[in-house]
């Protein structure tokens, strides 16, 4: 039985020492995780219920010719139980980094868009008033603002602890959401809502894919372009921010600054995320379990 001859090993010369292969290196599509058609495929999943919510509030403006009229309250409620419904799945699956933007647009639609709606009929009907009392229900539903602000900030800090890079655009549906109720007020119908609402969520269903493809040290800033994107589109669509009187003001400046820290937060909302997912999220748990 013959022996096949083995191969001695190279060395460099004037040294015992023989020299290593160098390790193969895995082709670019391996080494990047954004290229390949599974990942835009998440992407594109990430974006969904965003893009799900803007056709939701453009439907009903279009007249289809066959099929009966939708209004808006029903589509509404069956997406809301629907994403709820898709919480619940990716809460078994431990919150992968597509099911990011969909825990954060829950409290948004859910909490944050029925007080910025009924907070804006209120200001339209109120505007000009200089009865004190008249800015009482604008300060509540103020607060309801505040608190759905609150909520949808802390489940996205919580959930994003996961992939921290993309907390910022999770937080994008809050300040944009505020920002057309605010500049929609003069004429505040549901016609108009409706359209604006709906052009609002198919940006940030824009934002969340380009955040998604983006380099991870980009995520942070696509938001905030987003942000800049609206209101140029506010500036070309001849949408300028209305003139407020009476007792309304002060209500308006808390509004700008509820604004003002939502834009605020999304920059440095990964940090958050990361410092949850290093030691928050175990102090959250032994509080719990106590």
């Amino acid at each position: 039985m013959s022996r096949q001859p083995v191969a001695s090993p190279v060395r460099e010369p004037g040294s015992l020492r023989p020299i290593r292969a160098a390790p193969a290196r895995p082709p670019a599509a391996a080494a990047n995780p954004t290229f390949g058609l599974h990942y835009w495929a998440l992407g594109l999943l990430a974006a969904v219920p965003a893009l799900l919510a803007a056709l939701v509030f453009l439907l009903p403006d279009e007249r289809l010719p066959r099929g009966p009229h939708v209004s808006l309250g029903p589509l509404l409620g069956a997406l809301l139980v629907a994403l709820v419904a898709a919480t619940v799945v990716v809460h078994f699956l431990d919150y992968p980094a597509w099911s990011q933007p969909l825990v954060g647009l829950l409290p948004a639609l859910g909490l944050f868009l029925p007080a910025a709606v009924l907070h804006g009929e209120i200001l339209a009907q109120i505007n000009g008033d200089p009865d004190p009392v008249v800015a009482v229900p604008l300060l509540a539903t103020w607060l309801l603002l505040a608190a759905g602000a609150i909520v949808a900030a802390a489940a996205v800090v919580v959930v994003a602890r996961h992939a921290p890079s993309f907390a910022g655009t999770a937080l994008l549906p809050p300040p944009i959401l505020l920002a057309w109720a605010l500049v929609l007020t003069p004429r505040f119908t549901e016609e108009a809502v409706a359209r604006g609402l709906g052009a609002a969520c198919a940006l940030v269903a824009a934002a969340t894919f380009v955040a998604w493809v983006a380099p991870a040290a980009w995520r942070p800033f696509v938001p905030l372009a987003a942000l800049a994107l609206q209101f140029a589109a506010f500036w070309a669509l001849g949408l300028r921010w209305p003139a407020f009187a009476g007792a309304v003001r002060p209500v308006i400046g808390l509004d700008v600054a509820l604004f003002v820290a939502l834009v605020l937060a999304i920059a440095p909302a990964p940090i958050w995320a990361a410092w949850m997912r290093r030691e928050g999220w175990a102090d959250l748990r032994r509080l719990f379990e106590r």
